[in-house]
């Protein structure tokens, strides 16, 4: 995908024990993103999400602005034990093209 504007995911509900995951378990979560160049499970670039009902986050909130390029991103739990991070997904930073000139003629 180029050029996303946020991150989206499904709250977990259960532990990986199986069990329910209590209220007040959760405190929200922490998305990292490398680029697609870099090491997995290695985010250089981060957002806290407080939230723990939260899913979705802005990709303007990361730590750093995105240059044009390719990226990984990855999701994690926090709670007493934080979560390992999910799967990674990929996505693309592309400069920004502009229009040609209008009403272009020859006189």
């Amino acid at each position: 995908m180029a050029n996303p504007t946020k991150f989206t995911w499904v709250v977990p509900t259960t532990n990986t024990d199986g069990s329910a995951i209590t209220a007040g378990e959760l405190t929200g979560y922490d998305i990292g993103v490398r680029p697609a160049s870099g090491t997995a499970g290695t985010y250089p670039i981060m957002t806290t999400v407080a939230d723990p009902a939260a899913t979705q986050e802005p990709i303007a909130s990361l730590s750093a602005v995105l240059a044009p390029g390719d990226y990984a991103a990855a999701i994690r739990s926090d709670a007493a034990t934080n979560s390992v991070w999910s799967s990674e997904v990929t996505f693309s930073i592309t400069a920004p093209v502009p229009n040609p000139p209008s009403a272009f003629t020859v006189a």
